[in-house]
């Protein structure tokens, strides 16, 4: 009796220990599951943020003399992408998005800035074609493709904008009116506005907004979109550092 008792213990012991065994890996497994989440959150986290110390835009800080209205500013000839891709946040979350281009980096950092403070998913238009690195040639064949009507080809794609109440646009001023890029969006993509509130902002030479707001509401009107456009934000694109005191009351006052 007493050896029968011994048996069903050993045996009851061995059966113990190797489920024990079995269930370690499945531990093991879970943890490190856990870990590689944890992992992909905080690399999601840091995805959801524009860097400023990532954008290239060495005519920020420069006197008005040496800057000369835009004359003094030449781009890396990638339209700002030759380091980096071009920016693309999308979340399911968020309500508002920034979608931009810019040539020389000025726009790019304002349009950071606007993102710290709105948490928007974020798109940077692209061209098949870029600029020239000289200001002046590029806004001479900005100038001709608005004559002509022939804005140039995006070369980036755009999701569904459905999820999103308010887009704000940015957009360097050329030739006192919208970037030509912008106008190709608009024009491409206003139907998908429709019902949407844009907040559009801007970096310029001096010389203020021009006519971009106009130019705006015009190219939605021809699509059918019907839309809130609110105040705009305009600073010279070497004082772009100098923004954020003036960027906040700006997006306080159009938030509410």
């Amino acid at each position: 009796m007493n050896n029968i008792k011994k048996t069903i213990t050993t045996a009851a012991l061995i059966t113990t220990l190797l489920f024990a065994a079995a269930c370690s890996p499945n531990n093991s497994q879970t943890t490190s599951s856990a870990s590689q989440t944890s992992t992909s959150e905080s690399s999601s986290i840091s995805q959801s943020a524009m860097d400023p110390n990532k954008i290239d835009a060495p005519q920020v800080g420069l006197s008005d003399e040496q800057w000369n209205r835009s004359l003094g500013t030449r781009s890396d000839g990638k339209d700002t992408n030759s380091k980096n891709a071009p920016t693309r946040i999308l979340t399911r979350d968020a309500d508002s998005i920034i979608i931009y281009f810019s040539r020389s980096g000025s726009t790019e950092l304002l349009a950071s800035k606007v993102q710290a403070l709105s948490k928007a998913d974020v798109i940077e238009l692209t061209v098949s074609e870029n600029y020239s690195p000289d200001y002046g040639q590029t806004v001479q064949r900005a100038n001709r493709e608005r004559e002509e009507e022939n804005n140039p080809t995006l070369n980036v794609d755009i999701p569904d904008l459905s999820q999103y109440k308010t887009v704000y646009l940015g957009y360097p001023i050329w030739g006192m009116t919208l970037a030509e890029p912008v106008a190709s969006f608009l024009e491409q993509y206003g139907k998908q506005l429709d019902g949407k509130t844009i907040a559009p902002f801007s970096t310029n030479g001096s010389y203020g907004l021009g006519s971009s707001v106009e130019r705006i509401q015009s190219i939605l009107q021809s699509q059918g979109s019907q839309v809130k456009i609110t105040d705009a934000y305009q600073i010279q694109g070497n004082r772009v550092n100098e923004a954020d005191s003036s960027l906040r009351q700006w997006f306080n006052t159009i938030s509410k």
